[in-house]
């Protein structure tokens, strides 16, 4: 992702929070620009901090000598910094000293960088101050500490690594609203230029239909982590999850090595957050058209933008009803427990008893999995998609057996083990293995044989290489 104000690399930061995306994946939108203070906290990130730290001991030794900082500690400042340009200079705060700096400076690891800039600064600024420790929490230092950030700010221009935008705006913007654009401009410290040649960014009127749902794009993946930008939103506001929870890999950003033609709104946001947004999120051509190089995931919506005939598969399944197959009878265990009798040796014999390793279960009313949370996303996926294709389902007479090492299983829920086992058929990368192809291949099994042992449906269970195994447990075979 690109910024207004270019930094040295890096990216922006964000903190995990919960809310549900497609499917009940928990993703959601930090609710300000404060820290992740986990990911500030982890032991990857205090690693990478030990080049930061070398190299402020080396230019700024004389300003850290009698309190060197351990990398820990430059963590658990840079969190202070971040919490108090929130608190001092971020969207709620009238009239702000100075516009937010970029959260990719803070992001910026490598030595000579910008958050060495930063942290030298702050370093040099508490000694010139005769300061013994940081205290960005206390009021009455709240005119100093705005006095750091302003050093902090000067010597990152200075160091180049941080510019600001030089602004050519549309003769199509109304005169009064480009007034509006010129004053917001100015006042966040960038600059205007009538020749579009050596503008930076070119303003445009803002196109006549805006996205108004919540989106949201990856954009760097660490480990186990994903950091998501969301639309229309700072880098800031970029959040940490657990890459488990986001199908989609980050994309390569589009080339910066061009001016940015962005929309009115650009402006207008970054007066709102006091901090440079994000130029991808406000793209459009010559013709005012918005323009796309990423790709978009709604979390309402389940799947990315780039399928837009989901609404209308949506309405063509709206109204039915998903067959059900039939239950299984009460077995002798269910029966004594109701009737309080033993189950005579005939019964133990019928057809319809478990055999020894399996689970009998219905296909609706059952959820192996125990009903945690994250398997409500699978089902209502699958739901979505049985949906769809309801009028090739040929209704089921057979209940399934399902042997207790894939316990897990459940028919009408796309289980979390499969989408970590199976990841190609939820990445979108591959046309012919996707979650319809998935359920429907458990469809075409309980469709084609009626064997009770064929009808299981456990061919999605069979794919799956991580599935738990158990080398007591046998198929289940079918009694006639």
């Amino acid at each position: 992702m690109a910024t207004a104000a270019t930094t040295a690399g890096g990216t922006g930061s964000g903190g995990p929070t919960t809310g549900l995306v497609g499917g009940g994946t928990a993703v959601g939108r930090k609710k300000d620009g404060g820290p992740s203070t986990k990911f500030w906290e982890s032991s990857d990130t205090v690693s990478q901090l030990e080049t930061v730290r070398l190299w402020i001991g080396k230019h700024y030794k004389k300003h850290v000598q009698n309190d060197s900082p351990s990398s820990k500690s430059l963590a658990g400042l840079v969190v202070q910094l971040l919490q108090f340009q929130e608190d001092a200079f971020g969207r709620r705060v009238n009239n702000p000293a100075l516009t937010k700096l970029p959260a990719k400076c803070f992001m910026d690891f490598k030595a000579g960088g910008a958050l060495c800039h930063i942290l030298g600064s702050v370093y040099k600024f508490k000694s010139e101050q005769g300061w013994r420790r940081f205290d960005l929490q206390n009021p009455s230092r709240m005119d100093r500490n705005v006095e750091m950030f302003l050093n902090v700010e000067k010597n990152l221009v200075q160091n180049n690594c941080l510019t600001r935008p030089t602004v050519y705006l549309s003769p199509d913007i109304e005169q009064k609203q480009a007034s509006k654009l010129k004053d917001i401009i100015k006042r966040h410290q960038g600059s205007m230029t009538d020749d579009k040649s050596k503008a930076t960014h070119h303003i445009y009127p803002s196109p006549s239909h805006q996205e108004e749902e919540e989106w949201f794009r990856p954009v760097m993946r660490k480990d186990k982590q994903v950091l998501v930008h969301w639309g229309l939103y700072p880098d800031s506001y970029d959040t940490w999850v657990s890459a488990s929870e986001v199908d989609s890999d980050p994309e390569d950003p589009p080339s910066a090595d061009r001016p940015w033609k962005v929309h009115v709104k650009w402006v207008l946001d970054t007066d709102a957050f006091n901090e440079w947004m994000n130029e991808e999120d406000y793209e459009v051509d010559e013709n005012k058209k918005p323009v796309c190089f990423r790709q978009k995931i709604f979390p309402k919506e389940e799947e990315s933008s780039r399928t837009p005939d989901r609404k209308e598969r949506k309405a063509n399944s709206a109204g039915k009803k998903r067959r059900r197959s039939p239950s299984p009878p009460s077995t002798p265990a269910e029966s004594r427990k109701k009737g309080g009798k033993k189950g005579s040796s005939s019964e133990l014999k019928s057809e319809n008893t478990p055999v020894k390793g399996g689970n009998v279960a219905d296909l609706d009313d059952s959820v192996l999995s125990g009903g945690k949370d994250d398997d409500e996303q699978g089902k209502g996926e699958v739901n979505r998609l049985m949906d769809a294709g309801e009028d090739n389902v040929t209704e089921q007479t057979h209940h399934i057996i399902i042997p207790s090492y894939a316990a897990w299983f459940d028919y009408n829920c796309i289980h979390e083990i499969e989408r970590r086992a199976l990841p190609e058929f939820f990445n979108g990368k591959n046309k012919s293995k996707t979650p319809e192809m998935l359920v429907h291949s458990s469809i075409c099994t309980a469709t084609v044989f009626t064997h009770v042992c064929l009808t299981s449906g456990i061919t999605r269970s069979l794919l799956c290489p991580r599935c738990p195994s158990s080398e007591t447990d046998t198929w289940p075979t079918a009694t006639s």
